[in-house]
C-alpha cells in the first residue's frame, strides 16, 4: 500500500511538472516597449520688458505611436507651471501644440525648459533651454521729455521734430 501511495505521488508530481514546463513554454509575458516622450520643444520670444506677458509654445511629441501626452511642465527659470488637463486642456497627440503664457516681474536672464508625461506615467528629459532676457529697461531723460511735449505740445518745435515726438 505505502509503495502504491509513494508511487502516485511521484507521478503526481512528475506530470505537475511536465504541465508547469508546457505552460511556462507557452505563457506570453506582455513586454513593456514604452519609449519615454521627446522633450517639448519651446518656441517664444527671447527678450523682452518686466510685467508683460508673453506667449511660449511647447510642440510635444512621443516616439510611441498612438500614445497620448498627459502632462506638460514649463520650468520659466522664475516659475514652474504644470497642465495635465488644466482648465480643458489636454491631453496631447504627438505633433500637438500647447501655448503658454507667462510674464517675469523682475530682470534678467532665464532659462526656459520643459518636459512632458506620457499615458504610462513615463516623463521625457528637460528640453534644451530657451535663453530669455528681461533687461533693466528705466530711461529717465526719454520719459522726462516725452511727460514735456505733452504737457507743452506747443513748445520746441524744432527739439520735438528732432527727436521724432
Amino acid at each position: 500500500m505505502k509503495k502504491i501511495l509513494i508511487l502516485s505521488i511521484c507521478a503526481l508530481l512528475f506530470l505537475t511538472s511536465v504541465t508547469f514546463a508546457v505552460n511556462a513554454n507557452m505563457l506570453s509575458i506582455p513586454s513593456n516597449d514604452n519609449n519615454p516622450p521627446d522633450p517639448p520643444v519651446i518656441t517664444g520670444p527671447s527678450s523682452g520688458k518686466t510685467r508683460e506677458t508673453y506667449t511660449y509654445n511647447a510642440t510635444v511629441s512621443d516616439p510611441d505611436e498612438g500614445d497620448i501626452l498627459i502632462n506638460i511642465q514649463i520650468n520659466f527659470g522664475d516659475k514652474v507651471i504644470e497642465c495635465g488637463g488644466c482648465d480643458g486642456l489636454g491631453p496631447w497627440h504627438s505633433g500637438d501644440v500647447q501655448a503658454f503664457e507667462h510674464y517675469w516681474s523682475r530682470t534678467g536672464t532665464f532659462e526656459t525648459t520643459g518636459r512632458a508625461q506620457d499615458s504610462h506615467g513615463v516623463w521625457s528629459d528637460w528640453s534644451d533651454p530657451l535663453p530669455i532676457t528681461m533687461p533693466y529697461t528705466y530711461k529717465p531723460i526719454p520719459q522726462f521729455l516725452e511727460l514735456l511735449f505733452q504737457r507743452f505740445p506747443n513748445a520746441f518745435p524744432i527739439l520735438q521734430h528732432l527727436l521724432g515726438y
